[in-house]
């Protein structure tokens, strides 16, 4: 692949330097900045409008000097979509240009519109004036159910149910049967999208992007870039995911460091195994039709096995005629969001969608390879302010387990052909509760529970399990690298549920309900050990204004996707209810 070049040398340089990663923010309101045993220097925090000084951070370990902000971080309004649709898929390409879907809007009318996968061109996102102005709030019907972009034209690159030259026979985003034959649903979720490239210049390559439905699914569009900056539509086909007994509920992802996409299961009802078998769960996500759906998709007789599904995929082979998916069971099962891969190649963090959820590491054991190695759970400390906006966490790690994607999908199929007539109401067909009680507890038995009860596990452990909607978590590749930016991000889209109770490691007051976007300073050893908060969403207003937001339109709400530029500022997309139109943001930590 072409473009691993960057990647690589940028890998090389941070290996050969050996330079120092960690550079942790400091309190709210002018607060100092971490300091680190050897010197270190953190960022320090902007001022309040009180002027009083926040506490301390907490002490690093061999950090390097952090980046000095001279003004109140900034946050500008770039792009906003139509109604009632998401922002979602934001990818910048090694070129600064940005593609991202308008997933499942509606007309004012409340009939439903296409799904939109799409690019921004004629614009280099590196070159974005700091001092830009916001893009207004929509007013009018028009602006309202336009894509307005504060640079650039946003570029259509196919709507759900475009045949794409009739390469596509049911449309894309359309699920179908394994052997394409039957449709079994037209999708208007496009998510995850990651742009492969096929040549030096990047004027080529292969779109990726993930359908998140029930089941999954993903479209691969070939693009190359004409000379007046438009890009062109070639060959379109769907991933065939049968040879992984299919996927469900494709969310958020990343690039690998080698290229590959990782797309992510998003299931939700990975704690809730016990319902999988329920014909009366029909509220779940996914629930018993969803199931049955999957069982279609299959083409199968028996009921699909819970076990198989919520991991991370990974896209080997993404340009050949036939990508080949394979199933990283070692990243545990969970509501996967995101995982993104350090540039050690071997630490790989991942965020766990939903109410009262964990955030995990993986170590693989060897560089540039997902299918083994040791999965850690994380136990935070709050420090000593319920306040969203300034309390920040120290973060400690829980090893869950070790194994590799053979041993555990030999565990996976032991619980196959369990089926709707062994569920019995109040118990499980599946693992039981005094089994990972026993495990955590004891140390009774394998590390299966590490794996396919993940959540559970960690929780037994003591790993903290009160995040609310913790969303994508990313990183810029060759700033973490170099050390330029050596930032890991994570969006929060709602700070309630277990996060703003008076029980467990996570004490927040509800002010942030509008969700917020927390920080981690990256160390040398690419390990995580400190996170706070930088983008704080504004007052709720269960009434709403005068045009219905529920949160004030000048901060944001929701946030999900994530992008963090080569200079350090993080683009920021929404997925909210509380505005009526979502809205792409810039956070500029320098305060210009």
């Amino acid at each position: 692949m072409l473009n691993l070049k960057k990647r690589k040398i940028a890998t090389l340089i941070a290996v050969i330097l050996g330079s120092s990663m960690l550079a942790a923010c400091g309190g709210d309101n002018g607060a100092d900045g971490t300091s680190g045993t050897n010197g270190t220097i953190g960022l320090n925090g902007s001022n309040g409008t009180d002027g009083t000084n926040g506490s301390d951070g907490s002490d690093g370990s061999n950090g390097s000097d952090g980046q000095n902000l001279t003004g109140a971080a900034k946050l500008t309004r770039l792009a906003t979509v139509p109604v009632g649709a998401e922002i979602t898929g934001m990818f910048l390409t090694d070129n600064d240009e940005l593609f991202f879907n308008v997933q499942h809007p509606s007309d004012l009318s409340g009939n439903e519109t296409p799904a939109k996968v799409g690019v921004v061109t004629g614009f280099d996102w590196s070159t974005l004036d700091p001092m830009t102005e916001s893009l207004s709030v929509p007013t009018t019907d028009t602006e309202k159910m336009a894509v307005r972009v504060v640079a650039g034209t946003y570029q259509v690159l196919g709507q759900a149910g475009d045949t794409l030259n009739n390469q596509l026979p049911h449309g894309l985003g359309a699920i179908t049967t394994a052997d394409e034959a039957t449709e079994i649903k037209q999708s208007q979720d496009p998510d995850f999208n990651a742009f492969v490239p096929t040549s030096a210049s990047g004027d080529t390559g292969f779109l990726f992007t993930a359908w998140e439905d029930r089941p999954g699914a993903m479209s691969r569009i070939e693009l190359s870039k004409e000379d007046s900056g438009t890009w062109t539509i070639g060959d379109a086909i769907n991933v065939d995911f049968s040879g992984v007994l299919g996927t469900i509920i494709n969310c958020f992802g990343t690039l690998s460091p080698w290229n590959t996409p990782l797309t992510s299961e998003e299931n939700y009802e990975a704690e809730n195994t016990e319902q999988w078998n329920n014909t009366a769960y029909l509220d779940g996500y996914p629930n018993y039709p969803d199931v049955k759906n999957l069982q279609s998709y299959l083409a199968s007789s028996t009921l699909p096995n819970p076990y198989d599904y919520g991991y991370i995929i990974e896209i080997t082979d993404p340009t050949s005629t036939s990508p080949t998916p394979v199933k990283h069971f070692t990243l545990g099962r969970v509501a996967h969001e995101n995982s993104v891969v350090m540039p050690d190649w071997k630490t790989v963090y991942t965020t766990d969608d939903g109410s009262n959820k964990a955030f995990y590491k993986f170590v693989a054991t060897n560089a540039g390879d997902l299918s083994a190695g040791t999965l850690y759970a994380a136990k935070l400390t709050q420090d000593a302010t319920n306040a969203p906006a300034k309390a920040g966490f120290d973060i400690q790690w829980i090893k869950l387990g070790s194994s590799d994607n053979s041993e555990i999908k030999t565990w996976i199929n032991s619980y196959n052909g369990i089926t709707e007539a062994d569920y019995i109401e109040g118990e499980t067909s599946y693992i039981p509760q005094a089994e990972i009680d026993d495990w955590a507890i004891n140390g009774t038995g394998d590390d299966r529970y590490a794996f396919l009860e993940t959540l559970r596990a960690a929780k037994a452990k003591g790993a903290t399990t009160e995040f609310r909607k913790m969303e994508g978590v990313v990183i810029n590749y060759d700033g973490v690298a170099s050390g330029a930016v050596p930032y890991m991000y994570v969006a929060m889209s709602s700070v309630g549920k277990g996060m703003v109770d008076n029980e467990g490691d996570i004490q927040l007051d509800s002010s942030a309900y509008c969700g917020a976007v927390y920080r981690f300073g990256v160390q040398t050893d690419f390990n995580v050990n400190r996170m706070e908060p930088v983008v704080v969403g504004g007052a709720y207003n269960s009434d709403g204004d005068a045009n219905g937001n529920k949160c004030d339109v000048n901060g944001i709400s929701n946030p999900d996707n994530l992008a963090v530029m080569d200079d350090g500022r993080v683009l920021i997309g929404e997925d909210t209810s509380k505005h009526v139109n979502n809205a792409l943001w810039i956070y500029n930590p320098k305060g210009e």
